[in-house]
């Protein structure tokens, strides 16, 4: 029976794997939360197992994730998805040193236009509305007032 669930786990994770890329804590947590109930040991030795063959990576993960988001998220917000989604803060910083950023004035420019937004021409309630829309974004506070007025 022992055997039968680690062979199950394993396959499991290989089948998860399948479809898409997985940190380890989330094929942690899609393995304790299935139908089937895995003891502790027989996780890790399905995520060792998996980790043998490099398919569950977390700096290859980040790397992808980073490279992917960065034309659309602020550096904050991606830090935060990687950082909820298990990815350490040292996985994290390597995958942004790797990869080339876009400005945060270039994003911020970019919600602008996509919001048809035009500093110049907005009241000052528009304005509070664009600006706290950019800040939910993760954009910091000095970049966005910078954009604020150099498009006015």
């Amino acid at each position: 029976m022992e055997y039968d669930l680690k062979k199950r786990a394993k396959l499991r994770c290989m089948h998860l794997l399948e479809r898409r890329d997985y940190t380890e804590k989330q094929l942690r947590d899609k393995l304790r939360m299935g139908k089937t109930e895995y003891p502790p040991e027989v996780i890790d030795e399905a995520i060792a197992y998996v980790k043998s063959y490099h398919y569950v990576d977390d700096a290859r993960y980040a790397r992808q994730y980073v490279e992917y988001k960065k034309e659309k998220k602020s550096r904050r917000q991606i830090e935060q998805e990687l950082f909820e989604r298990g990815v350490s803060r040292a996985l994290i910083e390597q995958a942004f040193e790797q990869t080339e950023q876009v400005p945060e004035q270039e994003l911020i420019r970019r919600w602008m236009e996509k919001k048809h937004f035009d500093p110049s021409e907005a009241d000052l309630a528009q304005k509070r509305r664009m600006y706290a829309f950019l800040a939910r974004k993760g954009f910091s506070a000095s970049a966005i007032s910078e954009m604020m007025r150099i498009t006015e």
